[in-house]
């Protein structure tokens, strides 16, 4: 099933982030720049102005770019290669070694767990590596315990890092289950249905592009609530929701809007192939007589309607599946209607 991009505040969250960190390299790059030219340090200086400069470029379309996570590999690629460089040629004759802290902070911020571990891992290892190198081979004035405390100090920055990215990750996908699923039936919930509509009218090749939309309302469910009580009519619920679940297709999309509406998204149909579909829900629906050891009688009406036939916008298309459900309603309900 296609991924929704209802959470692309979530990418708004590392553009900030990275928007920050590029101003600060920037800034901090190019004071490192003159500096190294005029010590002599002119290939050096020269490799950082690389480095200013496409952090430059990133910061202009860092807004506006889909592909913010290859960016920002890109940035940290560089930016890491650029402190190992000056590590190993000064090693630790400068301060350059400081920098091997921000690794970890940087790459959990704007790569993630996964890829952030990568890039931590192995920039950390390397770094490292390049002061026990300096070590054995007396390069620089470097004593093991210093080397010690640097990798000890490393790994604590490491594991909070971690830990913080952990937890953050968490916090953010259980929100984002809470504010997209029905908590009841495990269906979406209305929150989704703008972000998934708009996905499926982007995704979908020119030649096959239709969205049927189907609005199911369960028929008297109120005299369910007040018969049998509230427990009941939330099992009639949750058999109605496993229904429309199973019998959707993999790439069908089904939402409860609350109480006893339900919203099924379908690509690729035509409007006789969407009646079908809608006709086959009604008619299991309507062979529900059983709930919990009560003898129930349970219908259903269906409105139908399509994107683009009617109408460009999802309101447009909403109101043209509304309108056929309470036409349905009109009718005597139990009905299917998609004109």
């Amino acid at each position: 099933m296609s991924i929704s991009n209802l959470w692309a505040s979530e990418l708004e969250y590392r553009r900030t982030v990275l928007k920050a960190v590029l101003i600060v390299i920037i800034v901090a790059g190019s004071i490192f720049v003159v500096n190294n030219w005029f010590s002599g340090f002119k290939v050096y200086a020269m490799v950082e102005l690389v480095v200013v400069c496409l952090c430059i470029g990133i910061l202009v379309i860092h807004k506006s770019t889909p592909n913010l996570t290859l960016w920002c590999s890109v940035f940290l690629f560089s930016l890491y290669t650029v402190i190992l460089i000056g590590i190993y040629s000064a090693s630790f004759n400068s301060g350059l070694f400081t920098w091997l802290f921000i690794i970890p902070v940087l790459s959990y911020l704007l790569l993630g767990i996964k890829l952030g571990t990568i890039y931590t891992s192995v920039y950390m290892a390397t770094g490292v590596a390049i002061l026990i190198y300096a070590l054995l081979f007396n390069i620089a004035d470097i004593y093991p315990i210093t080397i010690a405390n640097i990798a000890l100090c490393l790994a604590a920055i490491w594991a909070l890092s971690f830990s913080y990215e952990s937890k953050r990750a968490e916090a953010v996908e259980r929100l984002q289950q809470m504010a997209s699923v029905d908590p009841l039936t495990g269906l979406n919930n209305r929150l989704l249905l703008d972000s998934i509509f708009e996905m499926l009218c982007q995704s979908l090749p020119d030649k096959q592009q239709s969205v049927s939309m189907l609005l199911l309302d369960l028929d008297y469910f109120k005299k369910i609530n007040d018969q049998f009580g509230h427990d009941v009519g939330d099992k009639v619920l949750v058999e109605v929701s496993k229904l429309i679940n199973d019998m959707r297709r993999r790439n069908d999309w089904a939402f409860r809007f609350g109480g006893e509406e339900f919203c099924m998204l379908i690509p690729n149909t035509s409007l006789q192939q969407a009646e079908q579909i809608a006709e086959r829900l009604r008619i299991a629906i309507d062979k529900i007589t059983t709930v919990d050891d009560n003898k129930l009688n349970i219908s259903i009406s269906i409105g139908v309607a399509r994107w683009p036939d009617d109408g460009s916008q999802l309101s447009q298309v909403y109101k043209a599946a509304d309108e056929r459900l309470y036409k349905a309603k009109e009718l005597g309900r139990n009905k299917v209607v998609s004109h």
